[in-house]
């Protein structure tokens, strides 16, 4: 371990390879299968490696030459895989002129100046070449090197590769590949008196090849100097050259006939020394965290991911606190991106995209076969298993564990999100798809470029105390109540205004919500049936409920419950925004006529029955009751506004004072429904008249119905003041200190809740413009 010392060098980036070779083979019976791999030394670091070889058995015979390993198997024996992750270094030497050739050479380096079979030294072409070429001062070690360097290189032709070629068969032909180049290189170099031996490798260019390559070290003054008289390198080596062995070596052995096949493949990257550097910050109690991570088994990539996952986690609370960006799932960006680091960015997306059609699309074909929604996600979640299981498959590289786990992960999460999505669609909430939609791909975007930054790599690896620093930041903007950017641009026109006393969600969450509102309260507001109850017991006026459906079993019964009824409605327990409702006007042959004119059969109810049962509506996913209520019969003067769909009074409770109202009207484009994302109309409310103000649409300023042309001026709401008092009497019921209480009007029996809300909106903020923050904290 390097301890005290400068580590920003350490923060530098640093080009590493990614290095791969493939063998295949078919053997009929016993086999060996043998080859060099990378080794550690002077100039090359293996920083991680994998080897993958089923059904055989691995031996290490290592020497002198370099790591060589056999493999052992049998006719079930089909395939080796290895990879392996590289630090690699280039070399330069500068030969002093005045070195002259050595008189007396080591006894260990005495075997580099013999003849072999391939590499002749005293052969008399050899020495009659030699005596053409010698330098004017055939003493001086330079000028010898030289004019071999300049002969082998410039005079001998470059031919492919096919084969050994020895040195005389390279002098004869005056070409020759590498291996032969490098021979007669040796050659002269021996006769010479200088050491000198080959070196089997691999060009690392990002190639998938075949073709190794060979070159030459001559002993001068105890180091190994490399040339290469191929591709011109005099007494140096480019970094990217990956010694395997050394010596006159082959680099693959094997049993004969069994169709022996290999490449080899490689790409390089940028990364932080400080991921695999055993370096030490002044800190001494510290280790370096990346080392230990790796030390445990942990590969590069996953090491870092793991040390930036929870800066991801910070930027996603500062996306989504802060500035207000929405996403498909909170984390999911983040392992979308983790995802994206194995497979590069722009393969992620389109992986992540064709993922997401593929589970949008089945959750679209298997709702038209009503299939219920936990076999339904189930189902999605296999088929995404069975493309990805293809997908690997036609990967010609090593998969590692976290790798599989890494692309399965985020498949599954996805699988949930398209659920949304389709939802969304379903819906026409076309904005909020958008909205969504570019927040998760600004998202993961981000997340990429955080776990990609080599600075951020290193300074997390050498200083693990950066981690309290984020946990010091998630804990601030937890506790931050200030608006979001969004919000900002939201209410941009009641900020201009002296006084504007906007509430924002930051602060209605941690002042008035987590303050005020009992989380068993919370739960109770949630469930509908549940809230009724507590309603009736205080006398306040509900629709009634004429039959429930808590489990299966019960369907049954549910649907005999139906049977003679006209104008209901089946309603999912704890669902929101209006999804689920079904609305079932008269009884025909085999079932029901909606409010649409569509044909519903029994059938097609009892799935949709079954739907809700199974969560699809539910706000929080989990399994879920329906019941039935009787349609309510709108109010005439209210139903003249709009004759689509069921009105309601949002009224806002604050510590049972009422602080603010609107009307909200449904249109054609929020498909009936009293929404105002999907389009509803909101109208403030006078609070001492139960006149109706201004009126809004997406945004926009109105004073007609879009679909009747009817006016929205004048309008004065019916039962004002009993509106005023039954929702006051909510708050008595269920004494939540920030509430939102939902009535409509009934022509016979007149203010009904239907609702009540732990947690409404702020859009009543811009139909009123006017903000309700001052209101809230004079009313605490």
């Amino acid at each position: 371990m390097q301890e005290n010392e400068d580590v920003s060098m350490y923060l530098v980036p640093e080009q590493i390879y990614r290095f791969n070779i493939a063998m295949f083979f078919d053997p009929e019976d016993e086999l060996e299968v043998s080859t060099f791999l990378p080794l550690n030394n002077d100039r090359q670091e293996i920083i991680e490696e994998t080897v993958i070889a089923k059904d055989l058995q691995m031996e290490d015979k290592s020497s002198l030459n370099g790591r060589y390993v056999s493999w052992y198997g049998n006719e079930e024996s089909k395939q080796i895989s290895y990879s392996s992750l590289l630090s690699l270094q280039a070399l330069k030497y500068q030969i002093s002129p005045e070195l002259m050739l050595p008189k007396v050479i080591s006894k260990e380096n005495q075997r580099y100046l013999t003849e072999t079979e391939h590499i002749p030294v005293h052969h008399q072409e050899i020495i009659a070449l030699w005596n053409t070429l010698k330098p004017a001062n055939e003493h001086s070690l330079y000028q010898v090197l030289d004019a071999i360097y300049n002969y082998t290189y410039h005079s001998i032709s470059p031919l492919p590769f096919k084969g050994l070629t020895d040195s005389l068969t390279t002098l004869r032909l005056g070409a020759a590949s590498c291996n032969g180049k490098s021979r007669l290189f040796i050659s002269l170099a021996r006769l010479n008196g200088l050491p000198a031996r080959l070196v089997g490798g691999v060009i690392l260019n990002g190639d998938k090849k075949k073709t190794s390559h060979q070159w030459v070290e001559v002993n001068i003054e105890n180091n190994w100097v490399p040339f290469d008289v191929t591709n011109g390198h005099f007494s140096s080596l480019p970094k990217h050259y990956l010694e395997l062995y050394r010596g006159d070596n082959n680099l693959f052995r094997h049993t004969s006939n069994i169709n022996f096949d290999y490449y080899f493949n490689s790409s390089k990257q940028h990364t932080s020394q400080a991921l695999y550097r055993d370096v030490q910050t002044s800190v001494q109690f510290i280790p370096n965290v990346a080392v230990l991570l790796q030390d445990l088994g942990l590969p590069l990539k996953a090491t870092y991911i793991f040390l930036l996952f929870p800066l991801c986690t910070l930027l996603i609370a500062f996306q989504r606190n802060i500035l207000g960006i929405q996403t498909f799932g909170i984390f999911m960006p983040i392992l979308i991106a983790a995802a994206c680091i194995y497979t590069g960015f722009i393969q992620g997306l389109i992986g992540f995209s064709s993922v997401l059609f593929l589970a949008v699309l089945g959750h679209s074909l298997l709702g038209k076969f009503h299939v219920l929604k936990i076999p339904r996600l189930a189902a999605i979640i296999t088929l995404i298993a069975i493309v990805s299981l293809i997908g690997i498959s036609l990967i010609d590289r090593p998969i590692g564990v976290e790798t599989g786990i890494l692309i399965l992960f985020p498949a599954v999460i996805i699988s949930f999100t398209a659920d949304r999505i389709h939802q969304l669609s379903d819906e026409h909430n076309w904005l909020e798809l958008v909205q969504n939609g570019l927040g998760t791909f600004t998202s993961i975007t981000i997340c990429y470029i955080t776990f990609n930054s080599i600075l951020l790599q290193g300074l997390f690896s050498l200083y693990p105390e950066l981690l309290l620093c984020v946990l010091a930041i998630l804990l601030h903007i937890g506790n931050w109540s200030g608006m979001r950017i969004s919000e900002i641009i939201r209410f941009r026109k009641l900020l201009t205004l002296q006084e504007h006393n906007v509430l924002g969600l930051n602060a209605r969450n941690k002042n008035i919500i987590y303050q005020h509102n009992d989380k068993k309260l919370l739960t109770l507001a949630a469930d509908k049936l549940l809230t009724k109850q507590a309603l009736i017991k205080e006398g306040i006026p509900c629709p009634s409920t004429s039959a429930i459906c808590r489990s299966y079993p019960d369907i049954k019964h549910f649907m005999t419950a139906m049977t003679d009824k006209v104008n209901f409605v089946i309603k999912p327990n704890n669902g929101s925004r209006g999804n689920g409702i079904l609305i079932l006007r008269k009884p025909v042959k085999g079932g029901f006529i909606n409010s649409s004119g569509k044909f519903w059969s029994y059938d097609d109810i009892k799935n949709h029955v079954s739907e809700i049962l199974a969560g699809s509506f539910s706000q929080s996913g989990k399994e879920d009751q329906a019941y039935i209520e009787p349609m309510i019969d709108q109010e005439p003067t209210i139903k003249t506004i709009s004759p689509r769909g069921l009105c309601d009074i949002r009224l806002i409770i604050c510590n049972g004072k009422l602080i603010s109202a609107m009307l909200r009207i449904p249109t054609h484009s929020s498909n009936g429904k009293a929404n105002l994302h999907q389009g509803a109309i909101g109208a403030s409310i006078d609070l001492q008249t139960g006149r109706i103000g201004s009126s809004f649409l997406k945004g926009k300023k109105i004073t007609h119905h879009p679909d009747t042309d009817v006016s929205l001026q004048e309008v004065h709401i019916p039962f004002w003041n009993d509106i005023i008092d039954i929702s006051l009497q909510c708050y008595i019921a269920i004494p939540l200190g920030y509430m939102g209480v939902d009535i409509c009007i009934d022509r016979h029996i007149g203010p009904l809740v239907l609702e009540v809300n732990g947690r409404p909106g702020l859009e009543i903020q811009n139909i009123q413009s006017h903000g309700i923050s001052k209101l809230v904290k004079e009313a605490f």
